[in-house]
């Protein structure tokens, strides 16, 4: 899913995975998006036990969806390659809805803003 982050609107293709329990985004895109972070150092165990550094958290991050809509969300910062990721935070702090369909496969949907 394409959105763009930060106030200067950086372009980027996110992964949603309903099984991450937290947003993510590399160190090279918080730099490109000129986002405000604070320095934090942890590894994360991924499922399949490999491990990230993570160097940092933006928090109130607005991101802006494809159809305009301004969302704010928590994302940590990983050193390194890895997918930009939408987790399950952001899936239910904005309800969005992961769902199979058999004839049209995996939907995502959410709620339009009023």
């Amino acid at each position: 899913m394409e959105v763009f982050i930060g106030r200067e609107e950086y372009p980027t293709m996110e992964l949603v995975d309903t099984g991450s329990e937290t947003n993510i985004i590399q160190e090279e895109t918080e730099i490109k998006a000129l986002l405000t972070s604070r320095k934090l150092i942890m590894n994360l165990r991924g499922i399949g036990q490999h491990t990230k550094s993570l160097v940092g958290l933006s928090e109130s991050t607005a991101i802006t969806m494809i159809t305009g809509e301004e969302k704010e969300i928590h994302l940590f910062i990983a050193k390194g390659a890895i997918h930009t990721i939408l987790g399950r935070p952001f899936l239910k702090d904005n309800n969005f809805k992961f769902e199979f369909l058999h004839k049209k496969g995996e939907i995502l949907s959410y709620p339009e803003e009023n």
